[in-house]
């Protein structure tokens, strides 16, 4: 039996999650709009969040993240320095092919992002750190169960509808996978496997957009500068 979620922290998670570079500062009227509730249920969260100091507010009405926020930001890059480490190469990376790029670590729900650049493009596909991915269709997911052994794509194959036996083979064989709108109509990605020194898996590299741009040619020229940073990554472990 699955373990029950918690609601109410689900809800503040959600609502941490609305703050942004562009929106440094949040209302009860935000919260209610941006996730369809009421104006006093959103402040009851907003005044507990800032109680226990995930929140502070500098002006009536207003919040902001608060210390409490802060101290478990620098604690989460000290204990994943590798994320940190990533920043820098996927910058580079999204410049040099105009897409979006994004490093992915295997949770137990699914790929999760650790690290994101967005393309410049003037329409592009938006992605923030801590998302999950399903395993099952995305090209970050194809690349984990393509180096699994069976016993463990077993596991996932209880909960998810995994790719053909002959998809994940190829992969394997190949070195890298691809999304082909599988996830979501008109979004493409691109990934390869970022290795440990002893050859397991221990992240993803990805390019991802929309998918008219994802043909072969596109594919052909992106994957020696996406094997290549990849590369670059596994030398930082």
């Amino acid at each position: 039996m699955a373990t029950p979620i918690n609601g109410s922290i689900v809800k503040a998670f959600a609502i941490l999650q609305l703050f942004s570079d562009e929106r440094p500062e949040i209302s009860a009227a935000t919260v209610a709009a941006e996730l369809d509730t009421n104006v006093p249920t959103a402040h009851r969260f907003l005044v507990t969040l800032e109680e226990v100091g995930a929140l502070v507010s500098y002006r009536r009405g207003y919040f902001c993240l608060g210390p409490a926020i802060e101290g478990l930001g620098r604690l989460a890059e000290k204990n994943d320095q590798f994320a940190t480490r990533t920043i820098s190469h996927v910058r580079r990376l999204a410049d040099a092919l105009n897409e979006s790029v994004m490093v992915c670590r295997l949770s137990r729900r699914g790929p999760a992002c650790i690290s994101v650049a967005m393309s410049k493009r003037p329409i592009s596909v938006n992605i923030s750190i801590g998302t999950v991915l399903p395993i099952e269709t995305t090209a970050q997911g194809k690349i984990w169960l393509a180096d699994m052994g069976m016993q463990d794509r077993l596991k996932w194959a209880k909960q998810h509808e995994l790719p053909p036996e002959a998809e994940l083979a190829e992969i394997a064989a190949s070195g890298f996978a691809r999304n082909r709108g599988e996830n979501e109509p008109e979004i493409g990605a691109l990934s390869v496997p970022i290795r440990d020194g002893s050859g397991k898996i221990a992240a993803t590299l990805s390019i991802f957009g929309m998918l008219n741009r994802f043909d072969d040619a596109m594919v052909e020229a992106a994957l020696p500068k996406l094997k290549a940073v990849a590369e670059e990554l596994s030398a930082e472990l």
